[in-house]
């Protein structure tokens, strides 16, 4: 039976870009793709608090939750994952990498799907009907 795995989404936007994140190419799950900060909700944690959580973590940035998108149901080949996106926005700290390969600010309509998941497609509409 595969693993379902929930994982809260940072989508940290300022004005009208968005950070997003490359993997490591020695990441055992989509090496070398462009994300969104976020990562595994942990026991006892709701998924906004695992959101802010995970971007202060992986980018060294504090940030707010200003609104939640709605879940994204996915499977791979080796797991299930439920996706929480949450749009937040930068309130302190600096950008500092920790277990990402790259970080950068793009414009939210330049965003490339073919360089991302294909789950994070939805939220690429989304960010883009939103500009």
């Amino acid at each position: 039976m595969k693993p379902r795995l929930e994982i809260a989404l940072a989508l940290i936007v300022r004005g009208d870009e968005i950070l997003i994140t490359k993997r490591p190419s020695t990441a055992d799950h989509l090496p070398d793709m462009w994300e969104f900060p976020g990562g595994k909700i942990e026991t006892g944690e709701t998924p906004a608090n695992a959101a802010v959580r995970e971007a202060r973590e992986e980018v060294g940035l504090d940030v707010e939750v200003m609104r939640a998108l709605e879940p994204i149901e996915w499977e791979y080949t080796k797991r299930f994952v439920t996706l929480h996106p949450f749009e937040v926005r930068v309130v302190g700290g600096e950008l500092a990498l920790d277990g990402v390969a790259e970080a950068k600010w793009v414009a939210k309509l330049e965003l490339n799907p073919a360089d991302f998941p294909e789950v994070n497609l939805i939220m690429i509409d989304w960010l883009k009907a939103s500009s």
